[in-house]
């Protein structure tokens, strides 16, 4: 027996493996996915909207930047819940392993082992921390694709190829049009790169068709509800620096953890690799990706992914001679395969087992969930929608999922005087949290319903004047909660 006759086995164990290392880094939904949830009812239930219906503040310019995906993550949620979401996140990161495999196929003149080696380090890469529920999956997807076609383009001339280009890009703009510049950057990566120069030994490629099929990727981005606005998203919503840095996906990238330190070593060993690796194979267009995302990789944290997305698939072409020496037996090369794959399988069983608890409750986590409760039981028949409810940013998506306005909630842009026209109220809290802004002055401006404190949280223990504790948990660890409920005056004035 001849192992190419079961070859779909490798691809099989390979596939196993990159679901594994994710389903071991990841077994929940992601913290923004409720205030995702929260658009996409409200476009659902109310259509599209220009003013904030999410938060408590009032005459919030609001642009949508994911309404589309929204919309699908609503629909998916209500019809198969947590587990629903959490499939679709592995279909797209499955989608994602084969387009990286065949770019490399492209490059490396069909090394099948090379291309399944790389494609699947690139997914372990990515798995930590950035392979989540989030509209994030989508980038990659059409990153890598529109990359592809790129490639087959540069070497095959297929022209028509190109005019998928702008159908990528009418996609990105309605579903996540918070990163839809990159597919103009990558295009004018490889325009660059399609200049011939003898002097350089740039063998080029025409650039014309390039030009149309990005004067059609541009066109197409203006088919979107907020027109302009949608296209420029990226440029008006990173803020302040220090207020930025509250944001961790927003810090820069450091030695903080083991797999930082991993993460480190394979960038020095590309750059290394690259060095001695066959001159003629490296493309300028590799390395303007590679260099050009390394820097905005260093500079955030979240910048750090589309590093991660083109680092590795140029070693395809650098080293397409390298093969893997036959020296294994038939057995030895099948026990292996069989080993990795039962234990591959085996972890992601676990995992599976240990998510289904988090994917199937309907919350953050059990604390938020019991207040969220006792909350709702203090309502007193009061439409949740005219009040005014203080949230940290973490907690704010959730208070909004269960039909509430928050003062806050994760999106970082929505609460930028550069985006809504009206108030920096990010970095109000920005300073509220660290202690440049007056707690009381802070309680007295927006005169809340109620507060959802936690303890991490700059009001935890401060409030007191004109609120009473309604719920409290507090065992000294990271589940402190405390909701205070603010308290009327009778009709002589005392407050009740």
């Amino acid at each position: 027996m001849n192992l190419k006759k079961l070859k779909w086995l490798k691809f099989l164990v390979a596939f196993l493996v990159a679901i594994a290392g994710v389903m071991v880094c990841n077994q929940e939904l992601d913290n923004d996915s409720w205030y995702v949830l929260a658009e996409g009812r409200e476009i659902v239930e109310n259509g599209l909207y220009y003013e904030d219906q999410l938060s408590m503040h009032e005459g919030l310019e609001v642009t949508v930047q994911n309404y589309g995906f929204a919309v699908i993550y609503y629909l998916l949620y209500s019809a198969f819940g947590g587990v629903g979401i959490y499939l679709a996140m592995l279909c797209l990161n499955g989608l994602l392993i084969f387009l990286i495999y065949k770019i490399c196929m492209l490059l490396s003149g069909k090394n099948e082992n090379l291309s399944l080696f790389l494609a699947v380090a690139t997914d372990l890469l990515l798995a930590y921390g950035f392979v989540v529920t989030r509209a994030q999956m989508v980038d990659y997807v059409a990153i890598m694709g529109v990359i592809y076609l790129l490639e087959l383009y540069a070497r095959k001339g297929k022209e028509k190829l190109l005019w998928w280009l702008p159908v990528v890009s009418l996609l990105m703009i309605n579903l996540h049009a918070s990163t839809w510049l990159m597919l103009v950057v990558i295009m004018v990566v490889y325009i660059i790169d399609g200049i011939k120069q003898p002097r350089f030994h740039y063998k080029g490629y025409k650039v014309k068709p390039l030009l149309l099929a990005l004067l059609g990727v541009i066109l197409a981005g203006f088919l979107n509800p907020y027109g302009i606005k949608m296209m420029t998203f990226i440029l008006t919503s990173y803020g302040s620096t220090d207020a930025s840095k509250y944001i961790k996906e927003l810090n820069s990238f450091s030695f903080g953890d083991v797999f930082d330190i991993l993460l480190y070593f394979v960038i020095t060993l590309t750059m290394i690799l690259y060095i001695f690796g066959k001159k003629r194979n490296i493309r300028l267009r590799y390395l303007i990706l590679t260099f050009g995302f390394l820097a905005l990789g260093l500079n955030t944290v979240k910048g750090m992914s589309e590093l991660i997305l083109v680092l590795l698939f140029p070693m395809a072409e650098v080293y397409k001679d390298v093969r893997i020496k036959k020296k294994l037996t038939f057995g030895i090369k099948m026990a292996i395969l069989g080993w990795t794959g039962m234990l591959s399988m085996a972890i992601t069983t676990t995992c599976a087992i240990f998510a289904i608890p988090n994917l199937t409750r309907e919350g953050p986590n059990e604390i938020m969930i019991t207040a969220m409760n006792v909350l709702d039981e203090n309502l007193g028949g009061v439409d949740k929608k005219t009040l005014k409810v203080y949230a940290d940013y973490n907690e704010g998506g959730f208070v909004e999922y269960r039909g509430y306005r928050a003062y806050i909630d994760p999106r970082m842009e929505v609460f930028l005087e550069s985006n809504n026209q009206k108030e920096d109220i990010f970095l109000e809290y920005y300073d509220l949290q660290n202690g440049k802004m007056n707690k009381q002055e802070f309680l007295d401006k927006y005169d809340f319903d109620y507060l959802i404190v936690r303890g991490y949280d700059a009001l935890y223990g401060v409030v007191e004047e004109g609120y009473e504790i309604i719920y409290e948990q507090d065992d000294g660890m990271s589940s402190e909660v405390r909701i205070y409920k603010k308290l009327k005056n009778n009709e002589n004035g005392v407050k009740i």
